[in-house]
């Protein structure tokens, strides 16, 4: 499956009841749609499941490599009018970068959103520090490849448990990487060093939100999403135990239930207020 955007076709792929509730997966950085086999194979028996690759990684377009936030938010609009969705409303779930990608996307149009999941994601925009990491990043994809800068950076981005329990997760994690074209990730290393903080518009957000976060994760701690969640009206928090920062991948069972309870409940809501 293939969705058009101005300068190419994003990957993506699509399972699950075309009646059922539309979930969009948008993955973190830097893997793809792959990321998300988990929750594709074990949600499609009773939603529309949806994932994308982003701009730049897996089968999506790399083009000239200068990516901004911006671009990526209308690359997920892209994907949510090819849904061809009755008012275009979806329950979209993000991983960090794409908890970015969809935190700006709210503050942009969000009355397209039915509900939204946060995962393993912060709203506040990058400080000198990691602004300085992510260009030391951009010159190491740059000079040394995907290959090298997933052996370096995956070890930071899974779980303690995953690293030692769960080799063939670091592996697949691995492979993602360094299946991506440089340019890609350097591109979106850009966008996210020079996104906004979208802070401000938590306590603005009126609609059902999931905040959920890996146990272990030391990029985007507990406490940095439990901060995010209560300045957010009404939104859940969910930790999900022995997972580090790409949570839906280290423990996609536990993931997947939380996801599934918060579609049900967004459904549930959503026929009482129409009876």
């Amino acid at each position: 499956m293939e969705i058009q955007v101005w300068d190419g076709a994003l990957g993506a792929e699509e399972v699950g009841p075309p009646e059922g509730p539309a979930v969009v997966l948008v993955h973190g950085f830097p893997f793809d749609r792959r990321m998300w086999e988990g929750q594709l194979r074990g949600l499609s028996d009773a939603y529309r499941m949806v994932s994308y690759d982003v701009r730049g990684m897996g089968r999506s377009p790399v083009g000239d490599g200068q990516y901004t936030m911006e671009l990526l938010v209308d690359d997920f609009f892209a994907v949510v009018d090819a849904l061809e969705l009755e008012e275009e409303r979806v329950i979209a779930c993000g991983l960090s970068m794409g908890g970015y990608i969809l935190l700006r996307a709210l503050e942009r149009d969000p009355g397209r959103f039915r509900g939204v999941v946060l995962a393993d994601t912060r709203s506040s925009a990058d400080d000198d520090e990691g602004k300085l990491g992510r260009a030391s990043a951009i010159r190491m994809l740059g000079e040394e490849g995907s290959a090298a800068y997933g052996e370096t950076v995956v070890p930071r981005l899974l779980g303690s448990t995953t690293l030692a329990e769960k080799p063939e997760v670091v592996e697949t994690a691995k492979v993602m990487v360094r299946s991506n074209d440089p340019r890609g990730l350097r591109g979106a290393q850009l966008a996210m060093l020079s996104r906004t903080d979208t802070t401000a518009s938590l306590p603005g957000l009126r609609l059902p939100v999931l905040v959920l976060v890996g146990e272990e994760d030391a990029l985007t701690p507990p406490e940095t999403a439990r901060a995010m969640a209560a300045r957010i009206p009404g939104a859940d928090l969910e930790i999900v135990p022995r997972a580090g920062h790409v949570s839906a991948l280290e423990s996609p069972a536990e993931f997947n239930r939380h996801l599934r309870a918060f579609v049900d409940r967004v459904e549930a809501s959503a026929e009482g207020g129409a009876s």
